[in-house]
């Protein structure tokens, strides 16, 4: 590059850094010397409101610091989102192309305030959208917002609204609609997320009608992962909604800005959806109509696919999959995932009071052998901690893989006062493969004297009676992807006497040092720093165990080779925009 062009170059960037906030400087800082990744840089620029082009200016300037060529396409790579064209896949649909789903029936309805389920987030999803996405490459893509960025604290955050967004009833998308959402959802499923990023609905205020401010109770550099996709409950719906909204009124309307329009719903059974013809954004592409059926088990979902009543199944678990992996009609993919499965253990009373019993249970674990077995090897082995090893802020060095042991398992039950073992519950839920991962639990911790009774509930009796009740049990919960670990470190592990009516801690387990490192952790804006206090992290849920993390599970998709153009994520979020048909 000639040195006047070189110039030119460092002035643009200079002139970024200006008008940049400390925290974006210290994340330029991090790419220009090496210290992150490209991919950490779109990642974390992202999330701290530096918008693609910028970031892309900013990589090429360093690729020219390093290499003398210029690579700006990477910073573009993931500006697509949900509701979008031109990804990959994507073709026109020609006629009237109607693309058929199977998810499972949604466990609580269409109800915004209390969706806590995949097939209830994945209906839900297709009519509203959030104010940014957060894609399977853990990064924030704008959608309804336009672009936001922190204070120098960390502390509050503003966000600007894409003008051009408006709702199925033609109104525009405002700052009062966010404000009236953030309110709307704050008593419901969405409270411990409301607690873990330090949000007062309160401290959330319309500045403008494109401008919303959130003043948090402590910094949190990842807060924008709070009004993402990764947050089920936080869809923007009109303020005019949640004047009038009582439990159940959703389903009246499904009201929102998406790509699609519910035409009906049958609960249990079916949705369809139409085409939104005056879509805020570009989607000539999009397919006419959507039929959504839903399927109490996974058979009948691959009963109906083989016999060609289904396009795609978005999600389906690798035992569900299983008739379908070597069938030239179907192609299976997969993405890897945070999601994971908690076996936690009531340290409220003996006998899974003592650290060193809930070591020898999760010594006594062969987790290859789990994932090989369960997953069809669709999965990665976890360390009984739930920073998943393609989080940026992961330490690897900071603690040994745990291994079956069975004969330190047996030691540390002796040295507990249990030399022949005990007996105990362990309670679950229908879920993928849960009910047999309970089974060879059990059937593993026999090895070391303790007989583990199995029960198995529908979610709804063991959410209600069994999740949170302290009965000197185990049980085995689900917690899906997210693009932070931020949750899943918060509300199933803050003391419960911190957290309240919020609290998700099924363990009962109550570790002041873990609070003071869970408080460092989310108000840090350093990834070096982040990633420490995340070693010490993974540490101390090692050592202690509140609950075992046997592994990660990919999320598996199924479609007809004649479709293509199905966008997933971890979390459940489905999209078929850029859906097509071939042949």
């Amino acid at each position: 590059m000639d040195r006047a062009r070189r110039r030119a170059q460092l002035e643009r960037v200079d002139a970024i850094r200006r008008r940049s906030t400390p925290l974006q400087n210290h994340v330029i800082d991090e790419v220009q010397y090496g210290k992150i990744t490209r991919r950490e840089f779109l990642r974390k620029g992202s999330l701290l409101g530096l918008s693609f082009p910028v970031m892309g200016m900013v990589l090429s300037a360093c690729a020219e610091d390093t290499a003398g060529t210029t690579t700006t396409a990477a910073a573009g790579a993931t500006t697509a989102a949900p509701g979008t064209t031109g990804g990959p896949g994507s073709t026109a649909a020609a006629g009237t192309a109607t693309v058929r789903t199977a998810l499972p029936a949604p466990a609580v309805g269409i109800e915004p305030v209390l969706i806590n389920d995949e097939g209830g987030l994945a209906v839900f999803g297709q009519a509203a959208e959030y104010l940014i996405f957060s894609d399977d490459e853990l990064t924030p893509v704008p959608v309804l917002a336009d672009s936001w960025e922190p204070n120098p604290d960390g502390d509050v955050w503003t966000f600007n609204l894409n003008p051009s967004a408006t709702f199925h009833d033609g109104s525009l998308v405002t700052a009062e609609d966010v404000v009236a959402t953030v309110q709307g959802i704050a008593n419901g499923n969405a409270g411990p997320a409301f607690e873990t990023f330090g949000v007062d609905p309160g401290q959330v205020v319309a500045v403008d009608p494109q401008t919303v401010e959130f003043t948090l109770s402590q910094p949190n550099g990842a807060f924008p992962f709070f009004m993402s996709s990764d947050n089920y409950n936080a869809a923007i719906l009109p303020a005019s909604f949640w004047a009038d909204y009582s439990e159940g009124s959703y389903e009246q309307s499904f009201i929102g800005s998406g790509p699609w329009i519910n035409e009906s719903y049958e609960p249990g059974v079916s949705a369809v959806y139409a085409k939104n013809e005056n879509y805020w954004r570009d989607n000539s592409a999009q397919p006419d109509r959507m039929e959504i059926t839903f399927f109490a088990d996974e058979a009948s979902a691959v009963t109906g696919f083989q016999e060609g009543r289904f396009d795609t199944i978005p999600h389906i678990s690798f035992s569900g999959a299983t008739p379908l992996l070597d069938s030239p009609d179907a192609v299976v993919t997969s993405i890897s995932t945070a999601q994971h499965r908690q076996v936690y253990f009531d340290t409220s009373a003996p006998p899974f009071d003592d650290p060193r019993v809930r070591q020898a249970i999760a010594l006594t674990l062969n987790r290859p052998t789990l994932i090989d077995g369960l997953l069809g090897g669709y999965g990665v082995v976890g360390n009984d901690h739930p920073i998943w090893e393609n989080y940026p802020m992961y330490n690897p060095d900071a603690v040994a893989q745990r291994e079956e042991d069975l004969a330190t398992a047996q030691q540390l039950l002796s040295d507990a006062g249990y030399p022949d073992g005990f007996e105990a519950p362990l309670d679950t839920l229908v879920f993928f493969e849960v009910e047999d991962l309970a089974q060879l639990i059990a059937g593993s911790a026999a090895q070391i004297g303790v007989t583990l009774n199995v029960g198995v509930y529908d979610s709804g009796t063991y959410y209600g009676d069994y999740w949170l009740a302290a009965a000197n049990s185990m049980g085995i919960v689900n917690y899906g992807h997210r693009g932070v670990p931020n949750v899943y470190l918060g509300a199933p592990l803050l003391s419960p006497e911190r957290l309240g009516e919020n609290s998700w801690n099924a363990s009962h387990w109550s570790n002041p040092d873990y609070d003071a490192l869970f408080d460092q952790f989310v108000t840090s804006g350093d990834l070096d720093t982040q990633r420490q206090i995340a070693g010490q992290i993974q540490t101390l849920l090692n050592e202690e165990v509140p609950f075992i993390v046997a592994y990660y599970v990919d999320h598996i998709s199924v479609s007809s080779p004649s479709f293509s153009g199905l966008e997933v994520t971890g979390m459940g979020h489905y999209n078929v925009v850029s859906g097509s048909f071939s042949g």
